[in-house]
């Protein structure tokens, strides 16, 4: 017989088996032991009171992990995660999980709920579809090693300042609705770049992380949302030279940015250009609750 609990109800060990299990054989590897479990909840603003867990009398067989924030005054929510175990799949129990997620956004007051899904896993998008969900954009996860140029000329006219991700997260131009994991509130050990006209107004940022390993070396810099106004004669060269500072590094990092909208055309293309690589697609999809 399936149950469904709540993550909160739930033994930590049995959580990461039903994590593990329901991404086995996934497109990516998604393996965590219960420290790295932890680790992500925390970051990314899981909620145990609001992630259920599948059983099949003792033994965990599925999970969906959930967030909720408050964006613009309306609760917003997050499928960090389905899983179903792979003896199980097909049999239902995705559907029984996002029931009993959709009754507790429905109890939490949700406006609109919110998920990723990689583009070749039909089988979940139209699920996903069937629970009222719609696509709403293409994301593309871009690569590149080394050394970075972005074709990008000097701007006397603007100055380039350090700050941190909060600073971004009431310009009009900042991407309120984007992915969960480039908005800001993901970034909070991340940097930004904001760019000043001669007035000392904000026309331009760039929010992106420095990734560090164990000996505090730099091995690599994500880049999560790169926006300038549009009321910018010379926004393609701003754009160009904020890449330029983000991505500057002589050594062989990793360069990457996460979830670029596809509709996001001329960063898209400006990434091409530089020799950066697509790796990853996912569809961006919302449902009004």
């Amino acid at each position: 017989m399936i149950t469904i609990k709540r993550l909160s109800e739930c033994k930590l060990e049995d959580v990461v088996t039903a994590w593990n299990r329901g991404f086995e054989g996934y497109f990516f590897n998604m393996t965590m032991n219960v420290e790295r479990f932890l680790k992500r909840m925390v970051f990314e603003e899981l909620s145990p009171r609001l992630s259920v867990v599948a059983f099949d009398e003792e033994e965990p067989v599925g999970v969906i992990l959930n967030g909720i924030r408050q964006i613009d005054g309306k609760k917003v929510s997050w499928n960090g995660g389905t899983g179903v175990s792979k003896a199980y799949r097909g049999k239902g129990i995705g559907k029984k999980l996002m029931d009993a997620v959709l009754e507790i956004y429905k109890e939490e007051s949700v406006s609109l709920a919110t998920l990723e899904a990689v583009s070749e896993n039909q089988r979940a998008i139209e699920l996903y579809k069937t629970m009222g969900y719609e696509v709403v954009d293409d994301l593309v996860h871009f690569s590149h090693t080394g050394a970075v140029s972005f074709n990008e000329v000097g701007l006397a006219d603007y100055q380039f300042e350090h700050g941190i991700p909060i600073d971004v997260r009431n310009l009009p131009f900042y991407q309120k609705m984007s992915s969960w994991q480039t908005q800001w509130n993901n970034a909070r050990d991340g940097e930004t770049i904001l760019v000043k006209n001669q007035q000392g107004e904000i026309v331009g940022f760039a929010l992106y992380k420095r990734l560090f390993n164990e000996d505090f070396h730099h091995i690599g810099t994500m880049l999560l949302q790169c926006e300038v106004s549009i009321n910018l004669v010379d926004r393609e060269d701003v754009m160009r030279l904020l890449l330029s500072k983000v991505f500057a590094s002589e050594k062989e990092i990793q360069q990457t940015v996460a979830n670029l909208p596809r509709s996001n055309e001329f960063l898209f293309y400006v990434l091409k250009e530089a020799g950066f690589e697509e790796k990853v697609e996912q569809v961006l999809m919302f449902k009004q609750m």
